[in-house]
């Protein structure tokens, strides 16, 4: 790499800012016939190459997939009409895959147009789409040998509710010879599960239905039972117990709260450097010009341009509480929903604001004890997801509205938009994990799935209908914290 390039990738670094440098979204800028001019820290450590070698290199060195498109969407890019992008197979340096969404768009600097594309890493999210499709095209397997290899506790159950056969699993999570298990009732082997509450055997056997309880062992560790009424068969079995240790699913599940909250904020990355950079370059420009007047003694004129760097300064520190707030995860507290939906707003504007106006209506002091930063990425996530659904083209147009309010012992935060609606036939679907209407603009199908599971976590629900004048209506609906309840409050961050 030559030294003049070198020395325009690090100027270009430069002039886009600390935020794109230390993102953690990956960014790169792009010319317009391909070659990669400068990158972020994230990108370099993405790929594993250094500045100077990636800006030897063209996208298409990059991309592992098909490149025929990649002209035209160079050029779509370049012009501006071009957002999100289907997700595809990069190539890292080792030549490990990584699979982005790339969001890219055209970026002037000192005079010159380049292409600036946040890339949105989704390799975790195809490797759980890939499993999943595995674990579905399973056919079925002899009944040894699935018994003996599911990781989950099974027992069956005679109508007496004893123990008529168990897998090994079951056998280890007991801790006793299967001899001295076999023929022992249910409520002699599952106090806690029988003996303190009802019976999900008997419910299972006499309501002919499925039972699902969760309880947290006396080692501390979560698990969930599952009961069902056997079909008809003359082996005596009547009811099936299942016990699933519920450590590792609730860790990947807080493993992909996080992989979405990334996603969303690499959905809206070149907003929030835009709200970063517009004060910034602004207190550059001020901050000399009040030195000069010092030394002219016009001390008047210097005081106003350092009162002017002052507020721009106070904007950047308000975008980054804001995205603090999204990022960083708090423990639970009291927060005031009207704070949350402000911070959540404005990080999520410049996308929205480019489909349709976004208003917010927030009646006072509707407040919930919640997770601040798990309900906040809930309303990003509706926040995009609404603005998505509006067609481009006409923002005056159409309207994105986000009201909180009280509803007897609830707080709802309702977001309204424009759009088409949901379909009546998927709207039972869409709260479903990989469930997505759109793949080829790279969705993955897990925000809403996440949503709600975020908002159950939270003890509230997460709904949603069509408006009749058109439209779709999400509603959080959460337990009202009662003015004179004693609790630590917190604000949106």
């Amino acid at each position: 790499m030559s030294g003049d390039r070198v020395v325009r990738a690090v100027g270009l670094r430069r002039v886009l800012g600390p935020f794109f440098e230390r993102a953690l979204v990956p960014v790169i800028v792009v010319e317009r016939d391909g070659r990669l001019a400068s990158a972020n820290d994230a990108a370099l450590t993405q790929y594993g190459y250094a500045l100077d070698e990636l800006c030897e290199l063209r996208i298409e060195d990059l991309v592992a997939g098909p490149r025929r498109e990649l002209p035209d969407e160079l050029e779509h890019a370049y012009q501006g009409d071009h957002g999100p992008l289907a997700r595809r197979p990069h190539r890292r340096k080792d030549g490990s895959l990584l699979w982005v969404v790339p969001a890219a768009g055209p970026q002037s600097i000192d005079g010159e147009t380049f292409i600036v594309s946040a890339l949105q890493d989704v390799t975790a999210l195809v490797s759980a789409e890939e499993r999943a499709a595995y674990e579905h095209g399973r056919g079925e397997v002899l009944w040894e040998g699935a018994v003996e290899r599911l990781g989950s506790a099974l027992v069956l159950f005679d109508s007496e509710r004893r123990i008529v056969r168990m897998n090994r699993n079951f056998v280890q999570w007991m801790k006793l010879p299967e001899a001295e298990l076999a023929g022992k009732r249910c409520d002699e082997m599952f106090l806690l599960l029988c003996a303190t509450q009802p019976c999900p055997h008997a419910l299972a056997a006499a309501e002919q239905r499925r039972v699902v309880v969760e309880l947290e062992s006396a080692r501390g560790w979560p698990f969930r039972v599952e009961v069902f009424p056997a079909p008809p068969n003359d082996t005596g079995v009547a009811t099936v117990h299942l016990a699933h240790d519920l450590s590792e699913e609730r860790a990947m599940r807080s493993r992909l709260v996080s992989a979405d909250r990334l996603a969303s904020l690499g959905r809206v990355a070149a907003g929030v450097a835009h709200e970063v950079n517009n004060p910034a370059a602004f207190v550059t420009l001020a901050l000399p010009l009040a030195r000069d007047r010092i030394g002219q003694g016009r001390l008047a004129e210097a005081v106003a341009f350092i009162d002017e760097a002052i507020t721009a300064t106070a904007q950047i520190a308000e975008v980054m509480r804001d995205l603090g707030g999204v990022v960083r995860d708090r423990p639970r507290a009291v927060v005031d929903l009207s704070a949350l939906v402000e911070s959540a707003l404005r990080i999520a504007s410049y996308e929205a604001e480019t489909r349709a106006r976004v208003e917010r209506v927030c009646e006072a002091g509707v407040a919930a004890e919640v997770r601040p930063t798990r309900i906040a990425q809930v309303l990003l996530n509706l926040v995009l997801n609404a603005a998505q659904a509006i067609p481009e083209g006409d923002a005056t147009q159409h309207r994105i509205e986000v009201r909180t309010r009280r509803a007897g012992d609830r707080a709802l935060i309702e977001v309204t938009d424009t759009g088409p609606g949901v379909p009546e036939a998927i709207a039972e679907r869409i709260f479903e994990p990989f469930f997505t209407t759109r793949s080829a603009q790279g969705g993955t199908g897990l925000g809403l799935w996440l949503s709600r599971t975020i908002v159950e976590e939270e003890g509230g629900t997460l709904t949603t209908r069509n408006r009749p004048e058109g439209g779709a209506v999400f509603t959080v609906s959460l337990p009202l914290h009662r003015v004179g309840e004693v609790r630590p409050t917190a604000s949106a961050e």
